[in-house]
């Protein structure tokens, strides 16, 4: 499949013109727009080993098992609480609790688990 075919492509190029704009307004900044494109580029080219590992994940429901799983819960919840103390803008919550779910995935990817 051709890589401007994929909807994963598209996807993550719109999700990276959102970061862009919010970089122009103000509401990021320049290390979590390179952030973010690294996480783009890494869907990009795992978009295959993501959707296998979602699938998987979400068939056997084993989820709960993996030690990187509670680490990305772990930091979207201070992602959370850090937006609600003020600490951070809402969209760089936003951004920074997608790449921890994002996570969990591109680590499967790299080194596949055991379903």
């Amino acid at each position: 499949m051709k890589l401007w075919k994929s909807k994963t492509f598209w996807a993550a190029i719109v999700q990276f013109v959102i970061a862009i704009v919010a970089y122009i307004l103000g509401t990021i900044d320049l290390k979590l727009l390179l952030a973010d494109a690294g996480v783009m580029l890494m869907i990009i080219f795992f978009r295959e080993s993501i959707d296998q590992n979602l699938r998987a994940w979400l068939n056997k429901f084993k989820w709960y098992r993996s030690k990187t799983t509670w680490a990305a819960i772990a930091t979207m919840l201070g992602f959370v609480i850090a937006y609600l103390t003020g600490q951070i803008e809402l969209m760089a919550m936003i951004m920074a609790i997608v790449s921890a779910f994002i996570g969990i995935f591109l680590r499967s990817a790299i080194s596949p688990e055991i379903v």
